[in-house]
This record gives C-alpha cells, structure tokens and sequence, in this order.
C-alpha cells in the first residue's frame, strides 16, 4: 500500500500537471541511443550519438534544419532558449531537403516535434550556423519528435529533479553516468550506476536542487558490446524563481 507521503506526492504532482499550481511545472525528458559501441563511448544518450556537442553553444546561435527526404515539409516545432537562456519556442516549416534557417538565435535547443498529419520520411537534423555545423538536435525517421536526454534549466527558474531512469535490451550492459554542470562550472558527475539486460530507477528522497541555465547530460559508458541501445528518462519540478517567498 503507498504511504502517506507518496499520495501526498502523487497528489501535488497531478496538481501542477493540471496546471492548478501558480509558478510550478513538470519536465519530462526521455532520450535514446541506439548504437553504441566499445570504440566509441562514453556517448550521450540521444540519437546523433556520440557525445552532446556542448562547444557549439559557446555563443546563440541561428539553427539551419534539413531532412533527409524531400516529402517532409510540414511544421516543426523547436524548444530551447534564447540568446538570454530564456525559454524560446519557433514554429518554422520544412523544406525537405532544402536548408531552412531559423530568424531567431539559441542559446540551448532541446527538442523538435515533426507536426506534419503524417509522420516524417526522413532523418531531420538542426545543426548551428557555424563551419563545422553541429549536429544539436535529430528525428529519426517515422519518429515525429527527437530524443535526447539533454537540458538546460532555462533562465528565472530553478528545476528540482525527483527520479530518472535507464533501460537496456537483452544481452546489453553499460554505465549510466548523470552529468550536472552549473552556469559558470564544470560538468560534474551525480550519479553513477550500471545494468545489464534490465532497467534502472532512481528516485531522490530529496529532490536534486539545478539551478538557472544548469546543464543535465546522461551519457552511457563501458559497453562490452557492439550495437549496445540505451534509452533514459528524467523528470523535472520547474519553479519559476518569481514565486513569492513562503
């Protein structure tokens, strides 16, 4: 039977999701990463693989997106932060195969949603305006939204993380490695397990505290196969700093 304590939760929970709590909201961040391989991790846990091109965000940046099938060219809707890391939303429609750019700078993108009536033929990818073109953001195919277990806590709030998780396939095993870097620090590791062929929970008793534009990275390290897939999710409490003091 769920104690007291975890009804209580559950009940605050279902109230912020119902927008009924002034100042509070939820985050749920749920990423993938389907080939990792002895050589090349650590990655991070989101589908370009590889480890999250942190660098390109050294300064805002416009996005150019592209598919990698001419059909797709229904909206998509990108969310991360603008050039003061506050909260950004762009709806832009795609051009298939041709570069789109977007008329606004990020700071940090996020996610992508595909909002086409079907879902996309191709591989969608938001790369920064730069020579090197970094890969920030990807849909896989048929996939309609990216899947990165990335995110910067925007700017004016402070995010509260209550639990994340992991999973892993049939005869897989890896390390999951929580990566926190606070504006102004370095990345530091909060959380460190392991799996083989099963799934993972963690749920703090105290909510871990991330600051303003606090960056979270879940990366999976030490494979001892090829192809090895990972998924992992986490969930937020965001609080707008404006809240009155109680």
């Amino acid at each position: 039977m769920p104690t007291w304590s975890k009804l209580l939760y559950q009940h605050d929970a279902l109230a912020i999701a119902q927008g009924d709590v002034s100042y509070y909201s939820s985050v749920n961040k749920f990423g993938a990463n389907f080939d990792i391989d002895l050589g090349t991790d650590p990655e991070s846990i989101w589908t370009a693989g590889g480890l999250y091109p942190w660098g390109a965000f050294i300064f805002p940046a416009f996005l150019k997106l592209v598919s990698t099938v001419a059909t797709d060219t229904s909206n998509i809707t990108l969310e991360g932060l603008d050039e003061e890391g506050k909260p950004l939303i762009v709806v832009m429609q795609m051009q298939g195969t041709t570069v789109v750019q977007t008329s606004v700078k990020f700071l940090r993108i996020y996610r992508m949603e595909y909002d086409g009536g079907t879902l996309n033929a191709g591989t969608i990818t938001a790369t920064v305006d730069l020579v090197l073109d970094y890969v920030v953001a990807q849909i896989e195919p048929e996939l309609a939204q990216t899947l990165m277990a990335i995110y910067t806590v925007p700017k004016g709030y402070t995010a509260y993380m209550t639990s994340f998780d992991f999973s892993l396939p049939r005869g897989k095993d890896a390390q999951i490695r929580l990566y926190i870097r606070e504006f102004g620090s370095s990345f530091k590791i909060k959380h460190l397990s392991e799996a083989y062929e099963n799934s993972y929970r963690y749920s703090f008793d105290v909510p871990l505290k991330l600051p303003e534009l606090t960056d979270i990275d879940m990366v999976a390290a030490e494979v001892e196969t090829a192809n090895t897939r990972v998924s992992a999710n986490f969930q937020l409490t965001l609080v707008d700093n404006a809240r009155p003091n109680r």
